[in-house]
């Protein structure tokens, strides 16, 4: 008798559980396909037919995540980047990156970047405050609808804990070990299920209610370069001579070693050459005495 009710619960919880899951499968999908765009969880019943009227009800608010992106020419990268910090703090945003790339060279072009996150509720306030800064040379914003996905979450939430409400009491009323294990790893499937969904709505809703600017800072390139007090100029001056000299030494130094390796290629030529000469000049002189003879 007791191994027959035995049995018999243990039907009933695997019935139960199997309606939970379905039940479960089917809320998800129907509320993937039918889920309306608007932030709000769905009301369970309507008060009223008459009240629920078209002409009266409130247009939802699409739930948008969004990203800016503006590029300025200014003067100062220094001053221009505290300015956009103090503005920051203002508004109760985060810098979450800086990149600076100035390298100390007037004629190129120096920049910093910066990435922000504004509340944004203030985005466009503070667009139009760091545009004020310098010279726009470019400005772009982005907007994703997450309307649907919130709902879709909210409501696959709200199942699942349901469900967890339910196998809480379907543990109390199982006494078997086998069926308290069955229930206890369901629960614990629907639990981190529940995390999991959890995670994914608040990280949503955060993107919803902060955005983030891409901040591209940019100096002009100085055309001309500022002109050195006149110690500074006889310091150069004698730099770049000292330098040249050096250089201009080293050269011949260079042109001696190689003449030196080169020598048997052009002593050899000079040797004949000079023999040559030589014996030129002596030829006359051998010759003069054989003329004075002649005559006498």
């Amino acid at each position: 008798m007791k191994g027959q009710l035995s049995s018999n619960r243990s039907l009933k919880v695997l019935s139960i559980l199997t309606a939970i899951a379905l039940a479960s499968c089917a809320a998800s999908l129907t509320s993937k396909s039918s889920a309306p765009a608007n932030l709000a969880t769905l009301p369970e019943q309507a008060p009223n037919a008459e009240s629920a009227t078209p002409a009266k009800a409130a247009i939802p608010r699409p739930q948008l995540i969004k990203s800016a992106e503006i590029s300025l020419q200014v003067k100062s990268l220094e001053e221009s980047t505290k300015a956009i910090s103090d503005l920051v703090k203002q508004q109760q945003g985060d810098i979450l990156e800086l990149q600076d790339f100035r390298n100390g060279s007037s004629g190129i072009a120096q920049s910093v970047s910066l990435k922000l996150r504004i509340p944004q509720e203030r985005l466009d306030a503070v667009l139009d405050t760091i545009a004020q800064l310098g010279i726009v040379k470019e400005r772009s914003l982005k907007a994703e609808d997450v309307s649907n996905q919130l709902v879709d979450l909210q409501a696959r939430l709200k199942n699942l804990r349901q469900t967890e409400v339910q196998l809480q009491e379907i543990l109390k009323q199982t006494g078997s070990v086998g069926d308290v294990l069955k229930v206890t790893q369901e629960l614990s499937r629907i639990r981190e299920a529940i995390e999991q969904i959890d995670a994914q709505l608040t990280n949503l809703k955060n993107q919803v209610a902060y955005s983030t600017i891409q901040v591209n800072l940019s100096s002009a390139i100085a055309t001309i370069p500022p002109q050195s007090d006149l110690s500074t100029q006889i310091q150069n001056t004698w730099n770049s001579a000292t330098n040249s000299l050096v250089g201009v030494s080293i050269s011949l130094l260079k042109l001696a070693i190689w003449l030196l390796v080169y020598c048997p290629y052009w002593l050899i030529p000079l040797a004949i050459y000079l023999f040559l000469r030589r014996r030129h000049r002596q030829r006359p002189q051998t010759q003069k005495p054989d003329s004075e003879l002649n005559s006498d």
